[in-house]
Parts: C-alpha cells; sequence; structure tokens
C-alpha cells in the first residue's frame, strides 16, 4: 500500500493548486484526476483582481502566465452600444491587481503540470473506486486496469460539484433556488479591445466579455430564466452572437465565429453540509459552489488553497487546521453568497419596484460608493465583510 501525507481527488485548479503548495512545504502529496485532457466547458474564466491577490499569495503567478493569462485593467461599460467612462481596477483593487482572463483548460493544465514539477504524484488518467475517512483515511484507485490502494494523513476532496470525496463523507448537498440563468460561449475574430473586460445591460439582465487574446474571448450572459429563450435553445450559438452584436459598438462583432460550447444553467449557489469531516476535507467546488453569473469561482478556489495550505503549515493537529478551515471556508462562502442574492435582484428583476429600487441605489451610491464594502468585493475579496441584514439594506440603499 502507498502512503502519502495527502490525497487529492481531482486534479483540476483547486486539486492542482493545493498539490503544488503542499509538495513545495515539503509534504508527499498523490493527485488522482480522471480526465486524460482537460476538455473546454462553458466554465468560470475570468479571475477577479481579489483572486489574483490569492494567486500570487501562494506563489501561483507564474502558472497564470504559463496559461496565457490575458491581464484586463479596464472593466468597460456600454449603453446605447456606446462606451461609457472606463473603470481602472488599479484605483480600488490590492496591491493594483487587474482582472484576468484565461482559458480554463489551459489554467488547468499548467496547475497540474507545477504540481507534477514540484514532486507530485500524479495518477492520470485515473479512477477513484473508494474513499475511507477515518484517522487511517484511504482511497482505492483504477488506473491502468488495475486497482491499487492508496493511504494517506490526510484525503482533500477536490472533485467538482458532483463530489465522490462529499459522498464518502457522508454530507448533504445543499442548495439555493435558482432565480435565473446564466450562460457563455467562446468566439474568436472580437473586435474589441484586448485590455478590458466589456459589461452591457439589457432588460433582466447583462452581459459581459472576456478577452483571451488575439481576438478569442469568452462571452457570458445573466439573464430572468424567462427571458431570451431563442438564445438559450439555440446551441450552435449563432443566435447568442447576434444577441450579443446588438449592445455594443457596430461592427465588433461582424465576423465572430463560435470557438468552443455553449452552455446555460442555473445560477443557484450549491455547497456541502459539512466541509470536513474525520481525516477528509473538501475545496472548491466540493465544498460550495457561487453562483456562477458573479464570477468568483477561480478566486474562491485559489483562497481556499490558500486557507488550508497555511492552517496545515501552522500545525500538526491536522484535524484541528481542517475544522478551522470548515469554519473560515463557510464564513467568506456565505458573504461571496449573499452579496451574490442581492446583486441577481439589483440586475435581472423587473417592474416598478424593481426600477424604484434601483434608482434608490443609484442615489445611494453617490453617498457612499463602496456599498459599506460590498461594491469593491470583487477587486478586494470578501475580508471584514459581513452579510447581515444591516448590510444588506445599506447595499439596498434603505
Amino acid at each position: 500500500m502507498n502512503t502519502y501525507d495527502v490525497a487529492i481527488v481531482g486534479g483540476g485548479i483547486a486539486g492542482s493548486a493545493l498539490a503544488a503548495v503542499l509538495s513545495r512545504n515539503g509534504r508527499s502529496v498523490l493527485v488522482i484526476e480522471r480526465e486524460l485532457r482537460f476538455r473546454d466547458r462553458v466554465r468560470g474564466e475570468g479571475i477577479h483582481p481579489w483572486g489574483v491577490a490569492e494567486a500570487t499569495r501562494i506563489g501561483f503567478a507564474d502558472v497564470l502566465t504559463a496559461a496565457g493569462a490575458q491581464p484586463l485593467p479596464i472593466w468597460q461599460s456600454y449603453e446605447d452600444r456606446s462606451p461609457k467612462e472606463p473603470f481602472h481596477w488599479e484605483d480600488v483593487s490590492i496591491d493594483g491587481l487587474p482582472e484576468i482572463g484565461v482559458h480554463h483548460p489551459k489554467l488547468q493544465e499548467a496547475a497540474i503540470a507545477t504540481a507534477r514539477e514540484g514532486g507530485a504524484i500524479i495518477l492520470r488518467p485515473a479512477k477513484v473506486t473508494e474513499i475511507r475517512p477515518g484517522e487511517c483515511a484511504g482511497i482505492t484507485v483504477l488506473v491502468e486496469g488495475r486497482l491499487e490502494a492508496v493511504q494517506a494523513r490526510l484525503i482533500v476532496g477536490a472533485d467538482g460539484r458532483h463530489s465522490a470525496t462529499r459522498r464518502a463523507m457522508e454530507s448533504k448537498t445543499l442548495a439555493d433556488q435558482p432565480h435565473h440563468r446564466f450562460g457563455g460561449v467562446l468566439v474568436d475574430g472580437l473586435a474589441l479591445a484586448d485590455n478590458a473586460t466589456h459589461e452591457a445591460s439589457f432588460p433582466g439582465g447583462r452581459v459581459f466579455v472576456m478577452p483571451q487574446g488575439a481576438g478569442r474571448a469568452r462571452a457570458y450572459l445573466v439573464t430572468a430564466a424567462d427571458r431570451n429563450l431563442d438564445v438559450m435553445s439555440d446551441h450552435s450559438g449563432s443566435e447568442a452572437i447576434r444577441f450579443l452584436a446588438r449592445l455594443y459598438p457596430e461592427g465588433s462583432w461582424d465576423g465572430t465565429t463560435v470557438a468552443g460550447p455553449i452552455a446555460f444553467f442555473s445560477n443557484a449557489d450549491e455547497w456541502s453540509e459539512s466541509i470536513s469531516g474525520s481525516g477528509v476535507v473538501l475545496i472548491g467546488d466540493a465544498a460550495g459552489a457561487n453562483d456562477p453569473s458573479v464570477g468568483n469561482g477561480i478566486s474562491l478556489v485559489l483562497r481556499d488553497v490558500r486557507i488550508l495550505s497555511e492552517l496545515l503549515a501552522t500545525t500538526e493537529d491536522w484535524q484541528a487546521a481542517i475544522e478551522e478551515f470548515g469554519r473560515q471556508r463557510a464564513a467568506y462562502f456565505e458573504v461571496l453568497r449573499q452579496h451574490a442574492h442581492w446583486l441577481a435582484i439589483l440586475v435581472t428583476e423587473e417592474g416598478p419596484e424593481s426600477d424604484q429600487r434601483r434608482e434608490r441605489v443609484a442615489v445611494a451610491r453617490e453617498q457612499d460608493p463602496t456599498a459599506g464594502g460590498f461594491s469593491t468585493i470583487f477587486a478586494k475579496g470578501p475580508d471584514g465583510l459581513v452579510a447581515n441584514e444591516a448590510a444588506r439594506r445599506i447595499f439596498f440603499g434603505e
């Protein structure tokens, strides 16, 4: 039986980033990844400035560069197809850091390569057939047609929303009621500036376009569930391109082609009732996935990696460390979750009451542009914020 300090189920960004950090700290680490090659899916490919700060703190900046990350220092909004005054992230972000656009599979490959170079053992492709939490935690893995038994001081579940590790912990999966829909499409040939995120609004939602360089970009659409049904039902992506082209400067979408999958899904947050168990802990989407329409996914993953790795480095009582991680993770996830709820109400709901709410918020922002700290959450992250009723009233200008 092979024995490791840490066995990580899932070699995506969460699992590989954690493996890289722990290996660098002298721990023996095994990563079990089921996919031989990471496939393109519609996922978050923007990293907010607070997430870039987290990447820097765990020594992951070079990995972003290796993945071809595209700095997006400007937030460019449009009204009636015309650009408004641009917003510069450096004015409010940690260390003046920008937003970043990056192709998800490239970042996954760069992360797992870094973990391997740092000394982590990678089993890929491999399938976990059994996970055994407890003081002598273990995993059974099917690799190259044979079963291998693995024992580890700690098992980390970094295996996504449908986590097998979560099921092995017998933890319930909790979820909010869906409020709106969110989707995206990868395009080539876009004639919008490569140094900015491009945002435009429409009744019942808004869109974001995040360049990845050389005319390639991932376009995202946040929409009320009963709107834009033609766009959501067209799997070719042509309706999405036609819809987007009407919101941006004339000619900027001429010649644009679909370069990847298009998909739409519920916005609902989903999380594990328990994040830590006996000899096992969850990170990333396995611990809890934030509403994808606010784009905190990769930033949240990088925060998880930093917090967990720091806690494991400060004590030999790893059970106490993962329990503390569970408490901290639940707290900052709840801030992100509630903020996403508030933003969804503000952006996608329609009618006279919603219009009055937006007008009230606009007046309140003149008094307090930070909205009690929540308007800068994408720049600075959830630190120092508490999503209570008083914060909600400030956010909505009540």
